[in-house]
């Protein structure tokens, strides 16, 4: 279940473009993607993108709505 996270410290706002690196490595870490995507997808949940409406639909899954 995702729950609301409220900041307790003054930090920069994370609303930001996300920057990616390419390391050539031999074998992947597939959680540690799976991880980065989940986190992406619920960050733009609700708005009107690809990957918005795909954190949407992802919060639903999460929350048992149908």
């Amino acid at each position: 279940m995702v729950r609301t996270y409220h900041r307790k410290t003054s930090r920069p706002s994370a609303d930001r473009n996300l920057h990616v690196t390419f390391t050539h490595r031999e074998e992947i870490d597939a959680e540690k993607i799976a991880e980065v995507l989940i986190r992406v997808a619920l960050r733009n949940a609700g708005q009107h993108t690809t990957t918005g409406t795909a954190g949407t639909r992802l919060q639903q899954l999460l929350a048992g709505q149908r």
